[in-house]
This record gives structure tokens, sequence and C-alpha cells, in this order.
């Protein structure tokens, strides 16, 4: 049982205590039900808060590593407030015949400081978990701006490359800075033949990445595709992940990306997005190149 559970645990056993003592010393004091209503069911309600905050907390995952913190609000209260009790209790010099009243008084200020405590406890957790969260979401939205300044900084370079060959060095370049991968290969897809432009993949033979090429070829031009197992064609089990894109696919010619990783790098849908703006700048450039070097071609005819 994790400490969770067993701190809600806790807290919920102590409130039902906490409200029976209440139910008891009313009780006691008189038999009159309206009495006995009057004067126990406010702390009896406290009580059964804490229970209700201890259930709570037991089945709430959002405390997770906070229970430490929540328990030592509801002992700090509980402590300062039975402290308060004694500086009350000594101040009017309890006599023996008072001591009943006294114990009273007692479990009430402990009702309300175990109360008070927990309520801060949990305020406190609440607190640091969104906190965390805010952080969180502030390093996705930074790490977002980097890689979005990455594609910009990358379509500018594609964008002046001087050949094929050099726009698919970027792509490959870019994939492993964005992504993590590090294994990328970009496939260019002719009459039956496959011709690696640029390739970095060491953990997947290139004539199998040039299959997985072959396989995806049919694919939306531009989209980013993440795959998982099983995958189109058989690729060793060190590789958890894979993704693919067709950068242009022409009447003749079909051209490829393949990344690959074996350490369960996640490539999440704001990466595909960024990767497809780089993609669409691979292809704008490649589409290019391509035409400059088929109109050389009739020019030198």
């Amino acid at each position: 049982m994790n400490q969770r559970l067993l701190t809600g645990a806790a807290l919920a056993v102590s409130g039902v205590v906490l409200a029976a003592m209440q139910v008891f010393h009313a009780v006691q004091q008189t038999r009159i039900p309206v009495a006995v209503a009057v004067d126990a069911l406010p702390f009896v309600a406290m009580g059964l808060a804490v229970t209700y905050a201890g259930v709570w907390l037991a089945r709430d995952t959002a405390f997770e590593g906070a229970t430490s913190r929540v328990a030592a609000w509801a002992a700090g209260g509980t402590v300062t407030f039975a402290a308060v009790a004694a500086l009350l209790l000594f101040s009017q010099r309890v006599t023996s015949g008072s001591l009943a009243r006294a114990s009273y008084l007692t479990v009430d200020l402990v009702t309300v400081g175990a109360l008070a405590g927990v309520l801060v406890g949990l305020y406190d957790a609440r607190s640091r978990s969104r906190l965390r969260e805010l952080a969180a979401e502030r390093d996705r939205v930074e790490a977002f701006a980097g890689k979005a300044a990455d594609v910009n900084n990358y379509g500018r370079a594609i964008a002046s490359a001087p050949s094929v060959d050099g726009v698919a060095a970027f792509v490959v370049e870019a994939f492993g800075t964005m992504t993590g991968m590090e294994e990328t290969a970009v496939i260019q897809l002719r009459d039956g033949d496959a011709v690696a432009l640029a390739n970095t993949v060491r953990t997947v033979p290139v004539d199998v990445v040039a299959e997985f090429a072959q396989a995806v070829r049919a694919q939306e031009q531009g989209a980013v595709i993440v795959h998982d197992r099983p995958f189109p064609v058989d690729i060793p089990e060190s590789v958890t992940d894979c993704v693919s894109a067709v950068v242009l696919d022409d009447e003749d010619e079909t051209t490829v990306v393949i990344s690959v990783t074996t350490d369960e790098t996640t490539v999440g849908e704001e990466d595909q997005k960024l990767l497809e703006l780089l993609v669409s700048h691979a292809s704008v450039r490649m589409a290019t190149l391509n035409r400059q070097s088929a109109d050389e071609e009739l020019t030198g005819q």
C-alpha cells in the first residue's frame, strides 16, 4: 500500500474517531436530543469532513507525492490547536471538578485543528501541483517555440540548397534535431530502384530502409506518419518507432524520408505538424531543383 493510501486511510479513521468522541461527549453532558444535536453536530460535521478529505486523498492520484505535506499540515494543525486548548485551560486554572469539561474543550479544538490542517494541506498540495503543471506547460511552449525556430532556420537553409542531395542532408539533420531520432534516411524511388540521398540509419540495413520507403510511398505527400509495430516491413526488434513522410511524389520518382529510433522517442502531434512544415519546404525546393534540371537538359539538347 503506497503512502497516499496510508495517509488517506489514517485521516479517514481519525475523522471517524473524532466524530464519535464528539457524539459521546455530547451524550455525556445531556440527554436532551436538541441539546445533543446543537452541541455535537458542528464538531461531528468537522470530523466527518476530515474523513471525507482522507477518502478524497486516497482516491485522487493528483495528490501522489504530496501526501506527506498534507499529513504534516494536519498534524501541525492538530498540535497547534491542542496547544491553544492547553494554554486556555492552564490560564483558567482548571480544577479537578472541571477536568471533564476540559477534555471536551480539548477534543473540540483538536477537531477544529485537524480539519483546518487538512484543508490547508490539501490547498497547499493542489497549489504546488498546479505550479508544476504551469511549469511543465511553460517548458512545453518554450520547447515548441525552439523547434518552430529550428523549422524556420532549416527552411531557409533548404530553400538555398544547391542540390537535391543538399536538401536531403538538411532534412536528415532537421529530423534528428527536432525529434531526437538520430537515424534518418532520405530515399529516392525511381523505376523500381532505390537511391539513398542521405542516410544516417545504422540499426536497419539500407535495403530494408528502401523496402520501408517502397511500402509507404502511397502516403499523402507532406503528411508525417508515426508507425508502431507491426511495421510494414520486417525490421529488427531493437527498433521501437518509425516516422515516415513522402517528401515529393512526381510521376516518375518518389522521395521518402524515414526515421527510426531504439529508445522510445516520442513524436507528438505538435512535432508532426512542425515536421510537416519542414517536409513542405523540402518538397518545394526539390520540385524546383528538378524543374531546373529538366530545363537545363532541354536547353542542352
